[in-house]
């Protein structure tokens, strides 16, 4: 059994005035404005961005080591060479704040932004129809695309259908004549 250690926090790690990457995640949504705020948190956007950050961070770091809440914890008798190839400070230790430097929240915040049937109509799909929200409710049904949630609107009181930004971007791009590959092989590629 392997015994574990703290290689030390969030905070004195990373980033001396953050608590958390949780943390992190808020204050770089707090650049938007009150409604889009309220509504990443109604639909559990807000949690999954904090968790794809937390996946990502997890992933950058060497595989014995994890951050669990706002602590690094590794093997407190690595092997020599168990952490070659990491970037390490001017001690020798593991150099945290430069293994995840490279990860961009934008793309994270982007991939999870709640879209309603309206903006994917009007701005996803760039529909020119007379009512975008309901051509773009045909297009994610036959594409196979979920709502993340349903909240009640309230102006009409009746559900509102949100989806991840991500879901739709990719279901878009994959349908037949869009995207790349167009949903169809290369032209290179033997058909069977």
């Amino acid at each position: 059994m392997t015994t574990t250690t703290t290689y030390g926090t969030w905070c004195n790690r990373v980033a001396p005035y953050s608590t958390s990457p949780d943390a992190d995640v808020i204050d770089y949504i707090n650049g938007g404005d009150d409604d889009w705020r309220q509504l990443i948190q109604d639909t559990g956007a807000l949690e999954q961005m904090q968790r794809e950050y937390r996946d990502a961070i997890n992933e950058a770091l060497p595989p014995s080591v994890s951050l669990c809440g706002d602590e690094f914890i590794g093997p407190a008798y690595p092997a020599d060479d168990e952490f070659d190839g990491y970037p390490t400070d001017e001690d020798g230790y593991l150099d945290f704040k430069a293994m995840v430097e490279d990860i961009d929240l934008g793309p994270i915040v982007d991939r999870n932004d709640p879209l309603t049937l309206e903006s994917v109509g009007r701005y996803e799909m760039k529909s020119s129809a007379k009512d975008p929200a309901k051509a773009a409710s045909k297009a994610m049904s036959r594409l196979g695309v979920k709502p993340m949630i349903y909240l009640k609107d309230p102006g009409t009181g009746r559900p509102r259908a949100y989806f991840r930004a991500g879901d739709v971007r990719e279901a878009l791009a994959a349908r037949p004549g869009k995207g790349v590959g167009g949903g169809r092989p290369p032209k290179d590629t033997p058909t069977v």
